[in-house]
């Protein structure tokens, strides 16, 4: 008989134990990069209308004059959960506002 021939039974006494696989923790929250275009006199507005919706879940909001000033691009960070609760409320209160690009961002590993 070959040495490496082994019936069923020997190789189920060969097989570990399943064990069950432990609990999975939560994935965390993707982060986006979201872009819009908004007047001039409505940055303010949409500052506070994103703080009262994400309150600390923004990680940081960068605003560029475009248009000879009369326009501004707003770049926002926020989490992707979060991105169409934004989407809504901007629309519902700053009707001139243009979403551009959202860009999604890499998962951060723990070190």
């Amino acid at each position: 008989m070959h040495a490496f021939f082994h019936t069923q039974a020997a190789q189920r006494r060969a097989k570990p134990p399943r064990r069950p696989a432990p609990a999975a923790a939560p994935a965390p929250a993707r982060g986006c990069l979201m872009q819009l275009t908004v007047e001039v006199g409505a940055v303010t507005d949409l500052r506070a209308l994103v703080m009262r919706t994400c309150g600390g879940a923004m990680e940081f909001m960068r605003v560029e004059a475009c248009d000879h000033g009369a326009r501004v691009k707003v770049w926002l960070c926020l989490s992707r959960a979060l991105a169409g609760q934004v989407m809504e409320a901007v629309m519902r209160a700053l009707p001139g506002a243009e979403f551009g690009r959202m860009t999604a961002l890499a998962q951060r590993t723990a070190a």
